[in-house]
């Protein structure tokens, strides 16, 4: 899958606000945008991701306002969808159905287009959106009735789980572009289903996604707890509620091995800091004992065997062979779209 970027920046001040207009009721969904006065106070930066039929939008800009008006959600021109908004950071509302939501960092909301709904963004927007087709989540009507435009995402709950695992989906490129990212759609889905059901109080709705889901939350876990030398089988059955011989069956389901696949995620990511243009200063010793490798000797050899050279050379080639305007992480894909009014 590739990521399309699309930002203000290089537009002039006079043409920014209609471009954002655009881009929003074009490829997100069409709602009344009320934007700053001032054209210099105009700006956005979104990256839009489409994973079969969910879409993932990461959104930086300036503070706005956004109404779902009653006559754009009786339009029957526009494919009806259910929004996940995630909080980065800062503070933001959602108002539908006689609600108010008010978000904060890793809370999460939902909220349905079928129906006027108003977003506040009083402060800027630094939030993540998950786009999805409410035929794929096949929820009763009065199931996702009930739970927009409510505060969801406190720890221990379901809604808990899926909100950190959109996030890692959200924050981590190569989960979006990846070989395997088609395939994270339906997984996603069921895991928001089973987070509405649940905070429907409608748990015999919730139990399927649930048990399909739980590979994808194990492996979100582990990603999330890979720098924490104490990660472990026993440490993820039991943040997962299971025993150590099921999450070894869960994971050799998907052809995954516990210790191989923590090693090569280890790996990778220290791979990524010592690519880093200009590079850290901090030893590989260092590098290596923050995500999670006791032994420095280990983990050299580890690392040769991996990448076929030392870390100490593949820094020395990175940092004298990548240009400054490069990071070599290897991870996204990404198709740069050079903004104007009329793309998008």
């Amino acid at each position: 899958m590739t990521t399309t970027t699309w930002g203000t920046s290089a537009l002039p001040l006079a043409d920014r606000a209609d471009a954002l207009r655009q881009t929003v009721r074009e490829r997100l969904v069409p709602v009344e945008l009320v934007l700053p006065r001032r054209a210099d106070d105009v700006f956005a930066d979104v990256a839009i991701t489409n994973l079969g039929s969910m879409q993932v939008s990461s959104v930086k800009a300036n503070p706005a306002r956004v109404h779902r008006t009653p006559r754009l959600a009786d339009a029957d021109d526009w494919e009806e969808v259910l929004f996940v908004s995630l909080q980065v950071s800062g503070e933001s509302s959602v108002i539908q159905d006689g609600r108010h939501a008010v978000l904060r960092p890793g809370e999460i909301a939902v909220y349905d287009t079928r129906r006027p709904y108003t977003l506040l963004f009083d402060r800027g927007v630094d939030m993540h959106f998950f786009r999805i087709p409410l035929s794929d989540l096949a929820l009763p009507d009065a199931a996702v009735g009930e739970v927009t435009a409510r505060t969801l995402g406190a720890e221990g709950t379901v809604s808990g789980l899926t909100a950190g695992y959109l996030a890692q989906l959200a924050a981590h490129p190569h989960l979006r572009t990846g070989p395997a990212s088609e395939f994270l759609a339906s997984p996603s889905t069921e895991l928001v289903r089973a987070a509405i059901a649940a905070e429907a109080d409608r748990p015999t709705l919730g139990a399927g996604p649930l048990h399909e889901t739980l590979g994808v939350r194990i492996l979100a876990y582990m990603r999330t707890h890979l720098a924490d030398p104490g990660l472990s089988p026993a440490s993820v059955a039991r943040a997962n509620h299971i025993s150590v011989r099921y999450l070894y069956a869960i994971l050799a389901r998907g052809g995954v091995g516990f210790g191989e696949w923590v090693r090569t995620h280890r790996l990778e990511a220290c791979r990524r800091e010592l690519s880093r243009r200009p590079p850290s200063t901090d030893t590989i010793s260092a590098i290596a004992r923050r995500w999670g490798f006791k032994s420095t000797s280990h983990f050299s050899r580890a690392f040769k065997n991996a990448f076929g050279v030392s870390p100490q050379a593949w820094r020395d080639a990175h940092v004298l062979a990548v240009p400054p305007s490069s990071e070599a992480d290897g991870c996204a894909v990404r198709a740069h779209v050079m903004p104007s009014t009329a793309q998008l």
